[in-house]
């Protein structure tokens, strides 16, 4: 069986988009479709519901009795599946084609070192309702390409072995506990303990809304997800001193220094944006003329 995961969260607007994409497969394979709804505070939940008393036999939903974040809801559903073969869509992203489970299926039964498949997803700006670029590349079939382009797998697009994601999970307790196990750390782990498999082609489509778990307009917000991407990167190379030697070492560090110093000048550029500094300006440039003086 394959085991396909929808981790969701007050998703409402778009979660039957993404079950109803799930439910279009064609496979020569069975496959479930587990929702985890994490104690949800809108309709998500009513959703999901519905789905099973439709498809009992096919939809099952999982829920905490507390809210308990995205690490936790997803690890929770990969020890419920009943699949060797796990794919991932989460609640507010959708495939685009019905063949999706039969190519991951082909791939793993006739490549039995490749641990993970991955593929593109085309970005739609919820805010604009508009498509624009895409996510996901061939890099991610080697570990130190990842490493040095800030690039990794495409989340609605991921496939893996069940056994292999028990073992992943054991392995990154640090990641758990900290609330960091998304797609980069698994994207490392599997490209470091056996082999990622890229799909060239655009599977799926991934949601970017103005605020989610890894997208916001606020500067300070912005910066915190920047510094847990970081941490995440560091924490997997001091674990694999052997990936890095000191040029590796050097490239990363300015590739920090750049990437913060550009969020701390956006935000500059938008403070000084503002009527309040505007007003202030107005109000101290005689001072400042007259203290020159």
């Amino acid at each position: 069986m394959i085991s396909v995961l929808t981790c969701t969260y007050n998703q409402e607007k778009y979660l039957a988009q993404t079950i109803e994409s799930i439910l279009m497969q064609k496979c020569s394979e069975p496959f479930e479709i587990l929702i985890g709804d994490d104690y949800s505070t809108d309709d998500t939940g009513k959703i999901a519901d519905e789905y099973h008393s439709r498809y009992s036999d096919l939809v099952r939903v999982v829920r905490p009795k507390k809210n308990s974040g995205a690490s936790f809801n997803f690890i929770r559903l990969v020890k419920e599946a009943k699949g060797d073969i796990i794919a991932s869509c989460d609640g507010d992203d959708y495939w685009l084609k019905d063949d999706v489970l039969q190519m991951y299926y082909n791939i793993f039964k006739s490549n039995p070192a490749v641990g993970m498949i991955c593929a593109k997803a085309k970005c739609f700006i919820q805010e604009k309702g508009e498509f624009y670029g895409t996510l996901g590349y061939a890099g991610a079939e080697n570990l130190m390409n990842m490493l040095r382009d800030n690039r990794d797998v495409a989340a609605p697009t991921i496939a893996f072995r069940r056994d292999l994601m028990l073992k992943c999970i054991v392995e990154s307790q640090w990641y758990i506990d900290n609330n960091y196990f998304y797609d980069s750390v698994m994207a490392y782990w599997f490209a470091y303990n056996s082999k990622i498999k890229y799909i060239d082609k655009e599977l799926a489509v991934y949601r970017v809304l103005p605020n989610s778990a890894c997208h916001t307009a606020d500067d300070k917000k912005a910066a915190e997800y920047e510094r847990r991407y970081f941490a995440v990167k560091w924490h997997f190379i001091l674990t694999h001193p052997d990936l890095c030697n000191q040029d590796f070492f050097d490239m990363l560090m300015n590739d920090y220094d750049a990437r913060t110093e550009s969020i701390a000048y956006a935000a500059d550029c938008k403070v000084r944006a503002t009527k309040a500094y505007r007003l202030g300006n107005l109000v101290m440039n005689p001072l400042r003329k007259l203290k020159n003086k």
